[in-house]
């Protein structure tokens, strides 16, 4: 437990000084699947998979229904950054097959239908059978995503709305700090209040992620200079997720720099499924 929370708050070394000490059970669950975290972490999204693969072995013979679930839901998500879709779609129908009211489950579903086969209207019909008794507010961002893809700014605009609404619930506390930043930083009038709200996220978690956050910020607001630094200092070689990925490559297209945006070329179009939206 030390080794997540350290992991979240962008402690990395002292992580893996916790995960270090029980390297030796490579039979344990618990283990396994934080091995599979750190490496996925690392950009080893081979050996992050092989690891959730080993633990998801050990949770199948002890046959617990709630585990199960959770390894399936995980090894579908890294499975389709893999670009294995189909054993993504099929570990999230295992999922479901424990609990078919599984939210996550069919959220992956959703994301399949829209990313990869380009089906909106299932995945809108699947995500608005969650959120009639299932309202986390990220659901209503994914659904004014596909309303943009489909030219439907009315719905784009009531989803967004519905978001903003969701969020002012003080429960939340900075849960969504991420996709308020992300959203913020889109609209030029809101682009104090997207610094604000990143500023905060690296001061809870100053994580390689959350400095990407900031950067990106400055970028969309015109500051390629400043995003550049930021990107520069607390970003480059820290972190291997696609979406930061990508900001960093248009950062560096922004500052002249083709060569390192093209250097990040080939990583980004073997996250396309994750980045299909970009």
């Amino acid at each position: 437990m030390l080794f997540d929370v350290h992991l979240e708050l962008g402690n990395f070394e002292l992580a893996k000084s916790y995960l270090d000490k029980f390297s030796n059970d490579n039979s344990d669950f618990d283990y396994l699947i934080r091995l599979s975290k750190w490496s996925d972490h690392r950009g080893n999204l081979e050996a992050a998979i092989k690891y959730m693969e080993q633990a998801k072995e050990i949770a199948e013979s002890s046959n617990l229904p709630a585990t199960k679930q959770w390894v399936y839901t995980n090894i579908a998500d890294y499975y389709g950054h893999a670009g294995r879709i189909k054993d993504s779609y099929n570990h999230y129908l295992k999922a479901l097959s424990i609990d078919n009211n599984d939210a996550y489950a069919k959220k992956g579903i959703a994301w399949i239908l829209y990313s990869y086969e380009k089906n909106a209207n299932e995945a809108l019909r699947i995500l608005n059978s969650i959120t009639t008794s299932y309202n986390a507010p990220d659901y209503y961002l994914l659904k004014a995503e596909i309303a943009e893809f489909q030219g439907d700014s009315n719905l784009q605009e009531e989803q967004i709305k519905l978001y903003k609404s969701a969020v002012q619930n003080e429960f939340y506390g900075d849960m969504y700090n991420k996709y308020n930043v992300l959203l913020y930083a889109e609209e030029n009038i809101e682009t104090e209040k997207a610094l604000k709200i990143a500023q905060t996220e690296i001061k809870n978690r100053p994580t390689p992620q959350s400095y990407d956050l900031l950067a990106w910020t400055y970028y969309k607001y015109g500051d390629a200079t400043e995003a550049l630094d930021i990107m520069e200092k607390y970003v480059v070689g820290k972190t291997y997720e696609p979406e930061v990925l990508f900001h960093l490559a248009q950062v560096y297209k922004a500052n002249g720099k083709k060569d390192e945006a093209k250097n990040l070329k080939k990583e980004l179009l073997e996250s396309a499924f994750e980045l299909e939206y970009h």
